[in-house]
């Protein structure tokens, strides 16, 4: 059994219902710390993979999450120093945002509107970096229902002086006949460069490829997952269906989602800390990796 400080930690990050994976993963970190600090000297390495099991359980659609808490697992498992790996993993996750923006001004057209959807930091961070270049004209933002995520984002493009509106999810897609592009963030990239994100990002995409404008994908390298395809990823289960409609009394039922797959065929290039990569290549990656994986075991 986990310490309770740990039980409570990772009880906090699967309630979390409006932080973006990037901030998760980085909650994920502390509670790995907080395991290796309950022990009181160097932890056993089945308690720690027990922590970053449960970490994973508690947010399943982020990869980041689960890759973050058993990367650390693994490492400290592997006779490195404790500290030095939270450390480590800390300083790359927060340098992954900056490194991010600058990749993504490499992709980023000249000038043009942009469509998002939600609220990622990736994606705020890449905004900010190409509006400082005099390439965004504005930026239109889905208000990603039910909890409104992008009006968050759209406070924080006008805290940094960014034209922003915000526009209902059903009108966004529409947009991206007189934008330059769409951007967006992931929660996950699966191996077959299928992308998991919030509801709307599919519509989003695939008006994209119909108006023929690019749709970039930002996220740290972190969120691939080699584990699953379109196919076999896990759904979550749905949400409180009271977030969606309040219809007790009514005989009307509401279905409420977080999170749907959009497939790697209307991805243009996903843009990482580390490059540049279009769908081909990450299918390719994700291969090798789940064929190291199986040889390993």
């Amino acid at each position: 059994m986990l310490p309770l400080s740990v039980e409570e930690a990772i009880r906090g990050i699967a309630e979390d219902r409006t932080s973006g994976a990037s901030k998760l993963a980085r909650l994920a970190l502390e509670v790995m710390g907080l395991a290796i600090m309950d022990a009181k000297g160097r932890p056993e390495p089945r308690d720690l993979a027990e922590a970053a099991r449960r970490i994973s359980d508690a947010q399943p659609a982020m990869a980041i999450v689960h890759n973050v808490a058993h990367l650390v697992s693994q490492l400290i498992a592997e006779g490195q120093d404790p500290k030095a790996v939270l450390e480590t993993t800390r300083q790359e996750l927060d340098a992954a945002r900056e490194k991010i923006a600058r990749t993504f001004l490499k992709v980023a057209p000249d000038r043009g509107a942009i469509v998002t959807v939600s609220y990622s930091e990736n994606v705020l961070e890449a905004l900010r970096a190409a509006h400082g270049k005099g390439r965004v004209d504005r930026v239109f933002v889905m208000e990603s229902r039910p909890l409104f995520e992008g009006r968050a984002l759209a406070k924080d493009l006008a805290d940094a002086g960014i034209p922003v509106t915000v526009v209902a999810d059903a009108l966004g897609p529409s947009l991206m006949a007189d934008a330059a592009c769409a951007l967006v963030g992931a929660d996950a990239i699966l191996r077959d460069a299928a992308i998991v994100n919030k509801i709307g990002t599919y519509a989003l995409a695939l008006a994209a490829t119909d108006a023929k404008k690019p749709f970039y994908v930002a996220c740290e390298s972190l969120k691939l997952d080699a584990r699953y395809d379109a196919a076999s990823w896990p759904v979550p289960g749905p949400r409180a269906s009271d977030e969606v409609w309040n219809g007790r009394g009514d005989r009307i039922d509401a279905l409420n989602r977080y999170f749907e797959i959009t497939p790697g065929r209307l991805v243009t290039t996903t843009v990482t800390e580390r490059g540049t990569y279009t769908p081909d290549v990450l299918r390719t990656m994700l291969a090798q990796a789940r064929r190291s994986r199986s040889a390993a075991r």
